[in-house]
């Protein structure tokens, strides 16, 4: 992996554990931003499924 690579990664995987440690530092002030974020994993995982059904993978 090129080093370019890790640190992009390193830096995205921070930005997102710090947008989670804000949301759950005030969570009745993020309560909106954290329901979406919850639909939207769940969303997610709908989809995951039905793209690993569509293409036969099984886990």
């Amino acid at each position: 992996m090129p080093v370019f690579w890790r640190k992009f990664s390193s830096q995205e995987i921070e930005s997102q554990y710090n947008s989670i440690k804000m949301l759950l530092a005030e969570p009745e002030k993020y309560k909106d931003a954290i329901n979406a974020i919850k639909k939207d994993i769940a969303y997610i995982l709908v989809e995951l499924r039905k793209k690993l059904e569509e293409e036969n993978i099984t886990l």
